[in-house]
This record gives C-alpha cells, structure tokens and sequence, in this order.
C-alpha cells in the first residue's frame, strides 16, 4: 500500500509539473466572469496585490483577484438595476482604488449618472463616495496620474457649474469643487492630468476652447495656470511624464499640432519638432500608439504630410526622431491600445496590413533606429498585447487562418515568435485577453473548451526536466514551463536531470543560463546553436560538448556576462562578453565576429594543437585586467608556423603574431595601456614613458622556463603612439635584468596597423615598442621652501623634462587660492635643478603657500606638491599635502601636543594624540575642513585642509 501511494504522488507530481497553464479559477457562468475584454482596461486596474474588475450578473458586480483561487472572489454591488453599467476606471490611491462608475437609469430615453467608489479589496472597504458627475474624458487610461495621496482630482459637474476641477479625499464631505476655471456654466472642461513631484499639471479652457497648461497642488490658490507664451493651446486629453518632463502635443496657430515638452515652467514649454511643416503631425487615428513611454524614451505616430512613421523623443530637441522609414500608410491604422504595450526597456506594436488584421505585423523598437525593426509580418489578428519578463505576449491565430485563437508569445526574435499555448488543442479557441502581472506572475482570462471560462496562470519555469528519452531541448515536454525557452528567459539545467540535455536539428535560446554541476549539454550537429543572451553560469565539471556552436549574442547591445568560466568545443562571440569569474576553456574554435570578450582577471585557454581564435580589428580578446590569453602546445612537434594571439586593450587591437621554434609549450599574451621605466614581474615600478614609444606593453609568458626560441611580431594603430614616435627607428624592447633590453632597430612595416618583430627570444617577460630616445613623464624630485631674511628661497628638482616651456612659481596666503609671482624657464635635461628667491619684505602675511607649476610647450601643465612657511617668526609647523587624500603630514610635530579635525559645520569629525608625523584621514568624505593643532606651548595654530 506504501507503494501505490508513492506511485499516485509521484503521477500528481509529474501531472501538475506537465499542466501549463494552470487554471486558476473556472468563472464559467459566474458573477465572477469579466465583463471588459479590452487589454487597456487591464493594464490600470491594480492596486497592493490585487487586480479589480467588472465582474457579470445584474447591475454593476465589482470582482478582485490576487491570482489565488481563494482569492478570485465577488466585493460588492455597486448597482442593482437591470439596465447595467460600467466601471470606466479603476484609479489606485494610497490607501484605497477609486472606482469611476457609469450607470445606466432608463432606456429609452437613455439616461446615465456616474457616481465615484472607493475599496481597499474587502467588502466592508467597497463604499460609495459620491454621485457627482465625472467626466470620462479627464482619465485617459485611467492612471494614478491625478491622485496625491489619497486626493483625487477630476473633471466633475453639477447642477451649477459647468465641467470643472473637482477634488476627492475619499468621502462625501471632502468631494468638493476645486476650482471653477471657467466661470459660471461653461466648461473648462479639466482633463490630460499628469503628476509630477507633488503637483498635477492638467489641460483646461479658461477662455473659448483653447486648451492652456495648468497645474495645482490640491489647493484652490495653488492651482494656476502656466503662462506660455501665446499663441499656444493643446490639442488633445492626453500627457505624460518622462523624467520629469511633461510630453504632449500643442499647437501655435503657425506650425499646427506638434510635440511640445514641458519643465512646468514658460520657459521651459516648447515645440520639440516641427514634424509636419505644411500640417499638423498629429495624425487623426494611431492612439493606441499615442504618447506610449519606456523608462527612456516617450513614442508616438507622426504625420509628415506624405507619410507617417514612428518617432520618439527623450523630452529634448536633439533626442526627437524619427524610428522607421517613410509609408503612405505605415502605423497609421491603429487605433486601440490593445495594439501595443511597452515595459522598461522596448515598445512593441501591431500594424494592421491585411483585410481586418488578417495578415497583421508586429514591430518591436528600443527607441534606436537600428532597434526598430519587423519582428514577423504574417500575424494573423493579432491584438491584446502584454508584456512578461521581457517578452510578449498577445493573442492570435494560426498564419493565415482564422482558428486557434491562442496565446502568443515572442522573445522579439522571429524564431521564437509563435503560439505559446495551445489551451484548447486542435482547432478551438481560448481567444485569451486580459493579460496582467501579480507578484512576477503572467495571468490570463480565457474559454477552456466545453463551454467554459478560467482564469489562467502561465507556469514561466523553464527549468529543463528531460521527462522524455533523448532530451531534446526543443521538445517542450522536457521543460516545466512546457515550451522551449527564449532570450528573454531564465534557463535551469540542474544537475542530476534524467536524461542529458541535447540540442539536436534545432538551435536553442536562453537569457540568463545556469547549469548545475556534474551535466553537460551536447550540440550535436554542425548546424546547432545554443544562443545565450544575458549570462551564462556554469557549475564545476560541467561541458559544453559535440559539434555546434555556442554563441554569445545580446539582441539589445548589451554586454553578457559570463560566471564561473565554462568548456566548450565551440564558440562564437557576437557581442561584447566579459568573463567574469572562471577560466574559459575552447577545444576546438572561438569566433569573434561582431563583439569583444573581455577576461578581467580570468584565462580564455585554447587546448591541444588544433584550436583557433578568429578575431578582427573589432572584435578581440580585451585583456585590461591579469586575465590572459592561453594557446597550448605552440613549438616544435605541435603548433608551428606563426599563432595568432587576437588580443587587444578596450579600445585598440595589438594582436601578437608568435613562432617558437624551439620546444613546445603553453604561452600566455595579454597587453595593456602604457609602458614604463621599469618592472617587479608584470608590476610597473617606474615613472611612465610619455613621448618615443607605442602606449602599450605586452607580457607574454612561457609555462616551463626554457628551450623556447621565439619570434614575436607586435601589432599596433596610430592611435596608439605617443608624440615623437619614429616608425623608422623602432625597436622591440625587451624588459629583462631589470631595464629594457631594445634589441636591433628596424623599420615598422604595415600601413595602419604598423608591425615589428624580433627574434632569437628565449625568455619571457615585458615587451614594447620603443625609440631609443622614448622619455618618461617629468617628475618633481623634490620642492622645498623656507624663510631667508626678508626673501623666501624656493629650490626643486626635476626629472625626465622633455618640451618643457617653464615653471610658474605661485603662492597662496590660505592654500586654496593661488597667484603667479613669478617664472623659471626650463632646462628640459635629463636631470634639472633649479632656484628662486622672491622678496616678501612688503608681503603682509603671518604664512604663505608656494607651489611649482610647470607648463608644457603644448600649455598642459603639472603641479609640485605645496609648501607652508611661517614668515612670522614664530615656531613653523608645515602641514602638507594639500590637498590630501590619505594621510596629513606633519613637519614639527614634536612641539604639537593634539589635533582636532574640525568640519565646516564646527564638528569634530576626528581627533589624536599626536605622536607621530602622520594623521591618517583615508576615511574621512571629501570637503574642506579645519586641523586645529594644540602646540606645547598652550598656542594654537588653524590650517584649512582640503580632502579629496
């Protein structure tokens, strides 16, 4: 018996596993049953976990579901006549949602009222407000853009006035005119409401029908009108916010019905373009298309005069363009949202291009011209539109039929671009609609066949169970979500799966890509592609094995990750990847094609005698960190003849082209930006060379010391030299015995990228391209100031000057704020040594500040350290540097006692004993503070210190 119960769980386990979507609730016939099917009505109706809506039955039935069964469950009434109504919006406040209600009171004659209600999701909290008349109009979308806290600002009426401002707090007392625009019975007719900060601007009539800019705080004398220049009027109820910018379209009587942006101020209200010099760019219909936002960029349909396309704009001048091409007729026709959705990064939108949609295309657009772009142009009937995790879902039909109205999904790749589900199998239709999102979860409403109607969730595990014999990937019953994964998706190939995952005849798709320990995923033909679009993390003794292809491509030029490093037979790289952690391993090839891979401090190792990297000038191995690029067994016996290493820095490609043809072994090659003086192992120790030389170094090493004997070709741009560099006197240096060893000069040869070789190298360590005039940077050796009679002496010392001008000698009575008093013309020597004596017998100062500047013939320039003197005549404590960054020293700290740290808001932020010429400060924030020192003598010395 303990066994049949076992067998049963173990069948439940794999039932549930296997049903996708699962239902939620079944809502046939019941109250429960959503009476709006329009997508829009459900992208707004949230509010703390829980979706409200219209359910069926007499009157007006208000419904919520938080996506549980037991949650899916009938509020309120909100009324009883037989002739029904209508929720029109559901507006969440901070406390509560505001339900905008129309009911209809007799037909005919056809006579409604709208009354406004709140809920917070219970039926006790389900209470009406109030019966005054709202106007439809002023909630374009129905958003939470006219709510501050829990006020509500609408566009109401009664028997008085006219459509005007009205606000709500929540109940009948505080539901009350705000502000009677327009005077008497007019309308000023309130609408287009847009929060930024805490206050809502808003569209209204003050006089005739011209739309003006307002805006309110919720009090009557906050409420004002912007005053933009005229002539200016919007033209339509809708606005948006974007970075807090407010976007909608205006017109000035001369260039028509424009995009215009708004700061909240006069000045800063404008017309961002003028789309349509002849006419008003506003097209008549596209409002499903109308002033849609991503986190970045705000989209909208405009008519050029000719054609219509899609534009977009950042909120600036600059930042308004145009997305596709010119059409007569291109993404003109949509007139409902349902047409179209965005999320924080892509709008994606249905163009109607057949009879009625029958042959509809669906665009996707990250706001780039190269980002927007026909996804499939066959969808038939396409609408409804939601997205989920990065990818979209909608419902439509089989290509070119009128059956199987089903959801869709699509990963914004025409491959992964089909029916997700098939909810009702064969030839039903679950016609799905109202998508939404609760707690990272996508639902929806549908029929499940037999008559009825469920709430449905979509199971979105795409962890890989290999339920069947040969684990294909492309087989969906092989993953818990039961369909392949896309791009956009998060992938699980756990370790201990039952069968081995393999993809075979078809390629596969991930976003992020996690495979657990001890499993491997085998591409088994040439033909085969795993893509991975995000990241890929891979556990210990885990391969990427047979004869395809595993590439590394972001469709929206972001970079891949790659964690814990991973083995592979084959890989392309055709988008920037940077390896974060762990060693990459290619057996076979590694093809950078359209993207760089970036190792950090990680190896890419090709093994065996066979492996190739393939690379271009931009797209290479990017070796800015300790990570290097390994190839094995390059010598005699194995790898002979040149072996390309395609390495380079982030910006340059400085490829080395190596023979050895002494004994085989494993050699490592990475470069990077500058070369210096000198070297401890691969560390730069010295002062670096600014003029005479290529900006880079190259360390190239062996994995067993000797019996190599090598030839190294160097690769480099003309970019990468520095001033005075000679290509006909070039040397390939050798850093080796501590100083750089430049071997026999030569010409470089090439035409951009310029090379040079040498050989006969049988040790390895820094390399470069240098003249054997190449000069360091110039460096102050020393500065030093002090008080002789009336005249201050200043004497300091240089190294590697090259096209020096000359030195400013500058001093300060505060040490933040110095002038020239005097010029020393340079030596430009090897070694320099100069002196300045300035009389400061009129100079009316207790201390002074004295810094070198040395100018440069190109009027760059460099600063000395700061020297203080005392000229006084009193003990003389020299605090330097200042600025500082990590610790204050202290000259004549035997006569201080203590020091105090003092903020410029009087603080002490740190204080000591002194003891020590040191005051460490390396955790002090940066700004300007005072050291107050207690010296022995009972006195007190102030010196304002700047922290940087």
């Amino acid at each position: 018996m303990k066994y049949f119960y076992l067998l049963c769980l173990l069948f439940a386990c794999v039932f549930v596993t296997a049903q996708n979507p699962i239902i939620v609730k079944d809502v046939t016939s019941s109250i429960l049953k959503p009476q709006n099917k329009n997508q829009s009505y459900w992208e707004y109706n949230q509010w703390n976990g829980k979706v409200f809506y219209q359910g069926g039955g007499t009157g007006i039935n208000l419904c919520v579901t938080d996506g549980t069964t037991a949650g899916t469950v009938f509020l309120a009434n909100l009324y009883n006549g037989s002739l029904g109504g209508t929720i029109n919006y559901v507006i969440p406040a901070q406390d509560f949602v505001y339900l905008i209600i129309t009911r209809t009171i007799s037909f005919p004659p056809f006579v409604t009222d709208q009354q406004i209600w709140k809920s917070d999701g219970t039926p006790g909290g389900t209470v009406l407000v109030s019966t005054v008349n709202v106007s439809g109009v002023g909630f374009y979308r129905g958003t939470s853009k006219a709510i501050i806290g829990n006020t509500l600002l609408f566009a109401g009426s009664d028997a008085t006035n006219g459509v005007e401002l009205w606000k709500t707090e929540g109940t009948a007392a505080t539901t009350v005119l705000l502000k009677d625009i327009k005077p008497g019975s007019g309308n000023s007719d309130p609408g287009a409401f847009c929060k930024i900060g805490n206050d809502i601007y808003f569209r209204a009539y003050s006089t005739g029908f011209e739309g003006k800019l307002w805006k309110t705080d919720g009090t009557a004398a906050g409420t004002i009108q912007i005053p933009v220049a005229e002539p200016f009027f919007m033209v339509n109820w809708d606005m948006i916010n974007l970075n807090n910018k407010l976007l909608f379209f205006a017109h000035n009587t001369v260039d028509g019905y424009e995009p215009y942006v708004s700061d909240g101020t006069a000045a800063g209200t404008f017309m961002l373009a003028n789309i349509n010099p002849s006419g008003n760019s506003l097209p008549t219909v596209a409002q499903g298309l109308h002033l849609k936002q991503t986190d970045s960029f705000c989209f909208f349909i405009a008519n050029k005069g000719t054609s219509t396309a899609l534009w977009r704009t950042n909120g600036t001048v600059a930042g308004t363009i145009q997305l596709t091409p010119d059409a007569a007729n291109a993404t003109n026709n949509i007139s409902d949202a349902a047409y179209s959705a965005t999320d924080k990064n892509n709008l994606w939108f249905m163009q109607y291009a057949g009879a009625s949609g029958s042959s509809s295309i669906l665009y996707k657009s990250n706001g780039t011209v190269a980002g927007t772009s026909i996804i499939i142009s066959n969808s038939s009937y396409g609408y409804n539109l939601k997205t989920h995790k990065g990818a979209l879902w909608y419902n439509s039909r089989d290509v070119g039929s009128l059956v199987n109205e089903e959801p869709w999904r699509s990963d914004g790749l025409a491959v992964n671009t089909n029916r997700a589900i098939d909810v009702v199998p064969g030839s039903g239709n679950s016609k799905p609609y109202g998508f939404f999102e609760l707690n990272n979860k996508l639902f929806f409403w549908g029929d499940g066949g037999a008559s009825t109607h469920n709430l449905y969730q979509f199971n979105s595990d795409f962890t890989f169970n290999g339920n069947l014999a040969g684990g294909r990937w492309r087989d969906s019953a092989n993953w818990n979500s039961r369909m392949p994964p896309g791009i956009t998706d998060t992938v699980f190939i756990n370790s201990g799966t039952p069968n081995a995952l393999n993809i075979n005849t078809a390629n596969a798709y991930a976003g992020v890509l996690t495979i657990g320990n001890n499993t491997n995923v085998n591409l088994t033909n040439v033909t085969d592609s795993l893509f991975v679009h995000t990241k890929l993390i891979v556990g210990s003794n885990t391969n990427i094995t047979g004869n395809g292809i595993a590439v590394f491509k972001n469709n929206s030029n972001d970079t891949v990750q790659i964690a814990n490093g991973f083995t592979a037979n084959n890989v392309a790289v055709q988008s920037n990847s940077i390896l974060q952690s762990g060693n990459a391993t290619i057996n076979n090839n590694i093809n950078l094609t359209n993207g760089k891979l970036f190792l950090n401090n990680n190896n890419l190792v090709l093994t065996g005698n066979t492996s190739t990297a393939t690379a271009n000038a931009n797209a290479y191995v990017v070796t800015t960190g300790t990570g290097s690029l390994q190839i094995q067994n390059i010598g005699s016996g194995a790898r002979t003849g040149a072996v390309n290493f395609p390495i380079g820095t982030a910006t340059n490609y400085a490829p080395v082209i190596f023979t050895n043809s002494g004994v085989a072994d494993n050699f490592n090659a990475r470069v990077q930006n500058n070369i210096s003086q000198n070297y401890t192992g691969e560390t730069p120790a010295g002062q670096q060379y600014v003029t005479g030389v290529v900006n880079n170094t190259w360390f190239i090493n062996e994995a067993n010391a000797g019996g190599s004997n090598a030839t190294i070709e160097l690769q480099w741009d003309a970019t990468q030299e520095l001033p005075l560099f000679d290509r006909t006197k070039s040397y390939l240096g050798h850093y080796t015995g501590g100083a750089w060893s430049l071997g026999t000069q030569g010409v470089a040869t090439g035409s951009n990228p310029y090379s040079f070789s040498r050989s006969n190298i049988t040790n390895f360590s820094p390399f470069g391209i240098l003249n054997n005039n190449a000069v360091l940077s110039l460096q102050f050796l020393s500065f030093s100031a002090q008080k002789c009679n009336t005249n201050v002496c200043l004497n300091w010392q240089t190294a590697n000057e090259q096209n020096v001008s000359h030195f400013e000698i500058e001093r300060s009575t505060d040490g933040f704020v110095f002038n020239k008093v005097g010029i020393k013309a340079a030596n430009n020597q090897q070694q320099n040594s100069y002196a300045y004596t300035e009389d400061i017998s009129n100079v009316q100062t207790k201390q002074a500040y004295y810094r070198i500047k040395q100018v440069d013939v190109n009027t760059s320039s460099k600063l000395s350290t700061v020297q203080r003197i005392n000229l006084d005549g009193k003990t003389e404590i020299v605090i330097y540097p200042n600025p500082v960054q990590d610790e204050i020293k202290i000259i004549g700290w035997q006569k201080v006692k203590a020091a105090q740290l003092i903020d410029i808001s009087g603080r002490v932020i740190m204080q000591w004993n002194v003891n020590s010429s040191t005051l460490p400060i390396n955790n002090i924030v940066k700004g300007i503070y005072m050291l107050q020192l207690q010296l022995k003598t009972g006195e007190t010395e102030n010196q304002k210190i700047l922290k940087e």
